[in-house]
């Protein structure tokens, strides 16, 4: 049909022979270099990610090698321009020697897992430590709503030298301020009375005031592993009678 098109185009019937070939051969070319074109537009296979577990030194290694792993998914995203989700690792470091806020931050328990970190509003330090966990359902696909909605929360947060800090002090060294505002804890250590319904946990372990929210789930588990840890090293805030302490929760 193209080398019809060129003929009615020339005009001159007398030029008629010679065109059609000409015309033919002018046509087929294109089509030809067409063909690798098309094969070039391919699927673009996106690399795998590590997502091994993590064994870190120190709450604060992990967050640096978490966010590592993260920005390798951030920047194979960009050079592929596939969305990759940001998926939560494994990750572990050894605990039981809580001497101040980093180390008194125990790693996830089973079924929990980490997220990449900002560094600056999750400082991982001697006097001050805050860190946040994750649980989902994993068979759930990331990235869709009922993956989302299966997601459970648990943050961590010990300060020391802060106003909360000193409040936390002097309601521990007052008895009475204590006897109203304290119930007996894990381990039979006097913890912050919370108000009804709130699911979060207040604590002063030695100069430490540590805090625990999130949606409840292994609040308590959390909760019970710090105060062990810190009573074990010594961390004992004053105004609470060490004779008067558990060995069970």
């Amino acid at each position: 049909m193209l080398a019809g098109g060129v003929l009615v185009a020339c005009g001159n019937g007398s030029d008629a022979p010679e065109t059609p070939q000409a015309s033919a051969s002018e046509t087929a070319a294109p089509v030809e270099a067409a063909a690798p074109e098309a094969a070039q537009d391919e699927v673009v296979s996106v690399p795998a990610l590590d997502t091994s577990p993590i064994v870190a030194e120190s709450p604060s290694d992990a967050v640096i090698k978490l966010n590592a792993r993260d920005e390798v998914r951030r920047r194979v995203s960009i050079e592929t321009g596939q969305r990759i989700d940001e998926v939560p690792l494994d990750v572990s470091w050894p605990y039981g020697t809580c001497t101040d806020a980093a180390s008194l931050i125990p790693p996830p328990k089973e079924g929990w897992r980490l997220f990449a970190l900002s560094p600056g509003e999750w400082p991982q330090g001697p006097e001050f430590a805050r860190i946040t966990y994750s649980s989902v359902d994993e068979s759930l696909t990331p990235g869709t709503s009922e993956y989302g909605a299966s997601k459970e929360n648990l943050s961590i947060y010990i300060s020391s030298g802060t106003p909360d800090t000193q409040a936390m002090k002097d309601l521990y060294a007052d008895p009475q301020l204590a006897e109203l505002m304290l119930v007996p804890g894990p381990y039979n250590y006097p913890v912050r009375k919370m108000p009804t319904g709130f699911v979060g946990r207040g604590v002063l372990l030695g100069d430490f005031f540590v805090q625990t929210d999130g949606t409840g789930k292994d609040m308590d588990a959390y909760f019970n592993t710090i105060v062990k840890c810190a009573i074990d090293n010594g961390l004992v805030a004053e105004g609470v009678d060490t004779g008067s302490l558990r060995d069970t929760p």
